[in-house]
């Protein structure tokens, strides 16, 4: 073999004085492999600089490369899903089950904003937080499984969701029970536009909350106001990104005299939290404030945010279980609770209304 020739796996085995069967297994399945065996044919490898079998090659014999894509919520590039707490949780759940599988984890844009999902190579895809069925579509046309996340893909299709409209009526019947009956609600925009308020008014929810988790939880919500004769037409509602500062400003600034906030993602209910305060509001006394998503944050936030939690890792295991054990396909719904911390108090009597 001269210097310049690439070295091979039967390079290593007749080096270390080993089969070529047992080389193999040193890289592929090491546990069947003796200890000194394999210190043997690793020494052999370093001598050799020889860095284990091809990839590529491995695919071609195999048809698998050992990796389920999770496909980031509807508007989200890469960065902006790692930077989301809910779906770091979500991925997280994931990740525990392809660590007992020994399978990678590779972060995949959602396909409306790149088109790296085509060329992805990967043997199953989980789709997170899925706005309608025809985002599988690339998973299959390469008949590759899949799994749809806060999603009813209906017959056919494995998915696992959140009840989102449980989710929501505890969140509003929660703050109803405390004698809270000055509402505002902070909705989901799942683009970076700038927020949007919406005046109170009839006919909103399908511009309000678009994506189909976003609906539920305002029909929860809507369920919830109803038993104590309220209308969410009355509430005003700011439509906002997460991540945009300004939002918690435009919905205290046009809700000036609400004592309860329902905010779909946890981390709107921090802003609301801090820019409450920042106004001279105290939370919970003056102003209580409900998330959905149990996150750090939430936890961290002072006071802690009171919150819905969705249970987002368990999401990520349920689907990549499914993935692993391909079956009969089947629609998993979680229930959510309630997780009441210091944001939450009852209304003062002055703020009641009859």
């Amino acid at each position: 073999m001269t210097r310049q020739t690439k070295p091979r796996l039967s390079d290593v085995a007749k080096l270390a004085g080993v089969s070529l069967g047992t080389a193999s297994n040193v890289f592929s399945y090491p546990a069947k492999v003796r200890p000194e065996v394999r210190e043997r044919v690793h020494a052999a490898a370093e001598r050799l600089h020889y860095l284990g079998p091809d990839p590529a090659a491995r695919l071609m014999r195999r048809g698998k490369v050992n990796a389920i894509g999770i496909v980031a919520p509807a508007q989200f590039r890469t960065a902006d899903a790692l930077r989301n707490p809910s779906f770091q949780m979500f991925m997280c759940g994931v990740a525990e089950v392809c660590d007992e599988e020994g399978t990678n984890v590779v972060i995949i844009p959602d396909p409306a904003v790149s088109p790296a999902i085509n060329s992805a190579l990967v043997d199953a895809f989980i789709f997170g937080q899925v706005e309608h069925l025809s985002v599988a579509r690339p998973a299959e046309m390469r008949k590759l499984p899949f799994v749809v996340v806060d999603f009813d893909g209906g017959e056919g299709v494995n998915s696992v969701r959140i009840d989102a409209r449980t989710g929501g009526y505890l969140a509003a019947k929660h703050l109803l029970d405390l004698g809270h009956r000055r509402f505002a609600v902070m909705s989901f925009l799942r683009t970076f536009d700038p927020a949007i308020y919406h005046p109170p008014g009839p006919q909103r929810d399908g511009s309000i909350a678009g994506m189909p988790i976003d609906r539920e939880k305002m029909e929860g919500y809507r369920r919830a106001f109803a038993e104590h004769g309220l209308n969410i037409d009355d509430i005003p509602v700011v439509q906002a990104h997460p991540w945009d500062k300004s939002a918690a400003a435009l919905l205290l600034h046009h809700a000036p005299d609400a004592t309860a906030l329902l905010s779909m993602a946890a981390m709107q209910g921090v802003s609301l939290i801090a820019e409450a305060k920042r106004r001279g509001r105290r939370v919970p006394d003056d102003l209580s404030v409900v998330g959905f998503n149990d996150i750090p944050e939430a936890q961290h936030s002072d006071p802690p945010l009171t919150v819905i939690d969705a249970r987002n890792a368990e999401k990520g295991r349920i689907a990549a279980r499914m993935v692993f054990n391909p079956c009969q396909p089947t629609a998993k719904m979680l229930n959510p609770s309630l997780v009441v911390r210091g944001s939450t108090a009852p209304a003062m009597l002055s703020n009641r209304q009859s």
